[in-house]
């Protein structure tokens, strides 16, 4: 039997937040002010969506749990939800659905 090893995000781990400095718009780990990303020119809206990937990505790996739990309980496959989630989050992992 063939054993596939899940890939992992290895980013850095927030929370983040949108700091605003001068002419720049940051976003900062919140535990240790370490820069992710700077920006010169990008719309706020953008940079907030940006600053909340790592809560967002925290919570999509949650709920793909919650749909594997339930699938293999109630001895289905996993719901199209599911899958759409599983995509996602092996993009940001760098692996395969």
């Amino acid at each position: 039997m063939e054993t596939t090893k899940e890939k992992s995000a290895t980013f850095t781990p927030g929370p983040w937040e949108l700091v605003q400095e001068r002419d720049y718009l940051n976003i900062q780990e919140t535990k240790t002010n370490l820069i992710v990303a700077q920006f010169c020119s990008v719309s706020e809206a953008n940079a907030r969506l940006i600053a909340a990937a790592p809560e967002m990505y925290k919570i999509l790996r949650e709920v793909l749990i919650d749909y594997k739990s339930d699938a293999k309980i109630e001895g289905r496959d996993l719901p199209l939800t599911g899958k759409i989630i599983r995509e996602v989050l092996a993009k940001v992992d760098g692996g395969e659905g």
